[in-house]
């Protein structure tokens, strides 16, 4: 398993062990509790928040020269001129 195949393969895993868990409650086998399955969800919703707001904000060294070159071409604001007086 390489890693470009990482994401669909926690993708396919996630959506079975949803549909377990469904099959298996319409026969009144419970694996998981409500609370238990709220609290996993809210985890990886955590976890999903802080990487795609690092990952989009120009955290990472790759980020900050992508700024940089955003910025140069006039495309990113920069702190130290007005929006207004920004060459075009």
């Amino acid at each position: 398993m390489s890693k470009d195949n990482l994401p669909d393969v926690l993708r396919f895993l996630t959506g079975f062990l949803l549909a377990l868990q469904l099959l298996l409650h319409s026969f009144g086998i419970n694996f998981l509790k409500n609370n238990q399955i709220e609290a996993i969800v809210n985890i990886i919703s955590f976890l999903y928040i802080l990487y795609f707001g690092a990952k989009h904000n120009y955290l990472g060294k790759k980020g900050q020269a992508q700024k940089a070159v955003l910025q140069k071409a006039g495309l990113e604001k920069c702190k130290d001129k007005p929006a207004d007086k920004m060459e075009k």
